[in-house]
């Protein structure tokens, strides 16, 4: 059957008809139909009572004519050059099925259909801004900066001093804090 001849409630009454979601655009609606005739024509013997009258006269044409798919066919100008361009075929869910859901899995369900790919606390946003924009963390951010404007670190600075001066800085040094705790002992500060 030609689907695109149909007008949009002849195209909702079969979706309904057949369990498949009636919102969307004519040419969705058209190919949620194809995709359901073709998963139902590999896998099932059994056709819908809808399908059961079409005539053998309706099979022929259908076969005759060239399916619209999801895919655009583009020429160019040089010659026989053709481009595809495949659109993503959606998953289209009953909607008896929906209401089984529970309300967690519903709004994931509609951030998939939509496209969107909403974290839903702020620490997840902000994650997932990070990574779309490519820098992970926030010690990665700093050290790219500092990279970029030419500062440096606490660890360059104090090894810079100690090659500079000669003197080795008792800020990391693990022997000193030994003595200070071994003074805070001696004489009771602890």
């Amino acid at each position: 059957m030609n689907y695109n001849t149909l007008k949009i409630d002849e195209l909702k009454e079969l979706l309904k008809e057949r369990g498949l979601s009636v919102t969307g655009r004519k040419q969705q609606l058209v190919q949620a139909l194809i995709d359901y005739d073709s998963q139902n024509n590999h896998t099932d013997s059994t056709v819908p009572a809808a399908t059961a009258t079409t005539s053998v006269s309706a099979e022929k044409e259908e076969l005759d004519e060239p399916m619209n798919t999801s895919s655009n066919e583009v020429k160019t100008d040089q010659g026989e050059k053709n481009v595809s361009i495949s659109e993503p075929v959606r998953q289209t869910i009953c909607i008896s099925d929906v209401n089984q859901l529970s309300e967690k899995e519903r709004i994931e369900l509609r951030r998939q259909k939509f496209g969107a790919c909403g974290p839903s606390t702020e620490a997840e946003k902000r994650l997932a801004r990070s990574k779309r924009l490519g820098a992970a963390s926030e010690d990665d951010k700093r050290k790219l900066r500092q990279e970029r404007f030419g500062m440096i670190s606490e660890a360059d600075k104090i090894k810079n001093r100690r090659e500079r001066f000669g003197t080795m800085s008792r800020v990391n040094d693990p022997d000193h804090e030994k003595k200070i705790q071994v003074r805070k002992l001696r004489f009771g500060l602890k």
